[in-house]
């Protein structure tokens, strides 16, 4: 049997019968911005797609979960400098966020995982997590494919952690993404107060948060160590991820 996991290949028909059959579907949400020279700006849901797209397969004897459309723009203004991001307004981004729940529910899905590929994107996906609290008949999830493996991350990676780094270097080229091996750059960024805003994902306590531009802290648009990327490590970092989402899947298709 062909493994059909996508929704936009489906005729309503299709849908209408999977959906009898599992009440789960997974929906990829990144950003369109820059990644400095070595990246295309599409990273952040090139990779979001790519572990919601595994993940399904990886599940598919199982559970015929259903992956719809990458939401491909996020919050991004933070980038806006550098050319070719393309963001939303956070109030866009929580309400299509919304609406594509709402749409999913109201066919019958009863599960919904946000995989989502940027950060930035935090705040909108909270907003979006609190409206539809009590006003929609599904659960919603959402996961930072990050967190699903932190420790591994922590283990392999040269920090900072933060961005077009090593660790999202490696994980990008090791899904497939387009990498310019020789566009990359080593830049650690600018601390915005030292000791307490620091721009690495996994710099020890304390920490304290404030907004600003990506220009603030980085010339290139990376911050990190993009020229220590391998595709083992992303390999390491991705096996992680998708086992713990699997997992994750597994576990909400026995409620």
């Amino acid at each position: 049997m062909e493994k059909q996991f996508l929704l936009a290949n489906m005729t309503w028909q299709e849908v209408e019968e999977r959906i009898k059959e599992c009440d789960i579907a997974l929906i990829p949400l990144g950003s369109t911005e820059q990644h400095g020279p070595a990246l295309p700006v599409s990273t952040d849901h090139y990779i979001a797609t790519q572990f919601a797209h595994r993940s399904a397969e990886m599940v598919w004897d199982k559970h015929k979960v259903v992956v719809t459309p990458t939401i491909a723009f996020g919050f991004s203004p933070h980038h806006m400098e550098f050319k070719g991001t393309i963001t939303l307004s956070e109030l866009t981004l929580s309400s299509m966020i919304a609406d594509v729940c709402y749409s999913l529910s109201q066919h019958g899905f009863r599960k919904i995982i946000i995989v989502n590929g940027h950060g930035g994107n935090g705040t909108a996906i909270a907003n979006a997590l609190h409206d539809m609290q009590g006003n929609i008949d599904a659960k919603v999830y959402s996961v930072d494919w990050w967190n699903l493996a932190t420790d591994k991350i922590a283990e392999i990676v040269t920090p900072p952690v933060y961005h077009a780094c090593d660790m999202e270097t490696s994980v990008a080229w090791y899904l497939g993404q387009r990498v310019l091996e020789d566009k990359r750059v080593d830049e650690p960024g600018k601390t915005i107060v030292p000791g307490f805003v620091i721009p690495d994902m996994l710099a020890p306590p304390p920490h304290v948060s404030t907004s600003y531009s990506m220009k603030e802290i980085t010339d290139s648009g990376v911050v990190g160590y993009s020229t220590k990327a391998t595709k083992e490590k992303g390999k390491i970092i991705a096996d992680a991820v998708l086992e713990r989402l699997t997992a994750f899947i597994e576990e909400i298709a026995k409620m």
